[in-house]
């Protein structure tokens, strides 16, 4: 009973102090980013309030704690081992941010007003935010999981069954977005910059696939597939990409709605083309499902 107090109380003070760390890194190198941009074009509310410094500071904090909670709370019912679980989540939250911060929104950006400066500021806050998040989840899943049995099977996906999978949700992110581009419910700058546009949606596309990818592994011991898209899409990759998007909403006043409905739309769409995947496209592993029915 000691003893699991111990561990409890050392798995609490890890994750604290990995998580305040990150938040500070990733300050720290925001801070001195070669952009020339200025914080005080930032007007929203929570600025306003409570200044530019703490809204960043929070925001970072909330983030990488739900990174963190989502990586111990699956991780510790995963056969794969500790190290791989933190790779494999600080690998997918690492990709999520740097592709996702180089996202053509110009409307909803300082774009016009910094220029290419803005380009270059989105770069390095994408290094920015990727390398703390890896780091975060490596050590917090090095200190804090336990080893997994090695006599325990892993689900893995075939080569051919990666390739479907990465396929079909660019192509399902690609369509979403092509619909809202058009018809306006999502708002973008797709007349003006069509090809960096859609570049960067396809990209993106293929993120989510490689996401997927990545972390299937650690779920696959889950048997339901619902239950197993909802884990993966909606409550690690989903929850983790709309905190995400809601920075610049947090920082901008009156873009706050659009960012959430865009990454909503995102998520309800990621979810389902990994519905389709889970029943159409992954074979079952035997050796797991009879490990499963001991």
């Amino acid at each position: 009973m000691v003893e699991k107090v111990a561990s409890v109380n050392k798995a609490i003070i890890v994750n604290i102090l990995a998580i305040i760390l990150a938040a500070c890194i990733t300050i720290i190198v925001h801070a001195v980013l070669p952009a020339g941009v200025n914080p005080e074009n930032f007007d929203s509310v929570f600025v306003k309030l409570f200044g530019f410094p703490v809204v960043a500071a929070s925001y970072f904090v909330l983030l990488f704690t739900h990174c963190v909670v989502v990586m111990r709370y699956f991780g510790k019912q995963s056969n794969v081992p500790k190290l791989q679980v933190g790779t494999r989540f600080g690998l997918a939250f690492a990709i999520l941010y740097f592709f996702g911060m180089q996202e053509v929104v110009v409307e909803v950006s300082p774009f016009r007003e910094w220029g290419f400066a803005f380009v270059s500021y989105q770069f390095f806050m994408g290094v920015g935010d990727a390398i703390p998040a890896l780091l975060l989840c490596v050590t917090v899943a090095y200190f804090t999981l336990g080893n997994a049995k090695a006599c325990l099977p892993v689900q893995t996906l075939s080569i051919t069954e990666k390739i479907k999978a990465v396929a079909l949700i660019t192509v399902a992110f690609l369509t979403e977005r092509l619909i809202g581009y058009e018809t306006g419910i999502i708002t973008s700058n797709c007349n003006t910059y069509t090809i960096p546009c859609y570049i960067w949606t396809i990209l993106f596309g293929i993120v989510l696939g490689c996401c997927y990818v990545l972390l299937y592994p650690v779920l696959a011991k889950e048997q339901n597939k619902l239950l197993l898209s909802i884990k993966l899409a909606v409550l690690t990759i989903g929850v983790n990409w709309i905190m995400f998007n809601s920075f610049m909403g947090l920082i901008l006043s009156g873009i706050m709605s659009q960012m959430l409905l865009r990454s909503g739309i995102d998520v309800a769409i990621f979810f389902l083309a990994c519905i389709v995947i889970s029943k159409y496209f992954v074979k079952p592993d035997m050796r797991a499902y009879e490990h499963n029915l001991k």
